[in-house]
């Protein structure tokens, strides 16, 4: 299955990595690289994620990587993988 990147999930990975390497550059390119490695997992376990509570649609999932919320989405062919949320943050309707 084919893993579409969104610019808003593209935007957060730098955000989020930005922010980790004010404080550790080499654990900001960890969490990035892990990040993708973590999406990877999908192309062969699309469900592998939970549904996102919030939202209590079966298409709409998370992985979880450390404190960070990756929301995705399953299509028929494709996922989309939508935004990242700190898991302290409450998820607003911006991944729909």
């Amino acid at each position: 299955m084919e893993i579409i990147f969104t610019e808003r999930f593209l935007r957060r990975i730098e955000e989020y990595s930005d922010f980790i390497a004010l404080n550790d550059i080499s654990k900001a390119v960890q969490w990035a690289r892990g990040v993708y490695e973590r999406c990877e997992q999908l192309r062969s376990q699309p469900k592998s994620g939970r549904m996102v509570p919030e939202f209590n649609r079966s298409e709409i999932r998370e992985l979880i990587h450390g404190n960070y919320r990756l929301i995705y989405e399953i299509k028929t062919n494709q996922i989309d993988m939508l935004t990242i949320w700190r898991s302290s943050q409450e998820l607003t309707d911006e991944t729909g």
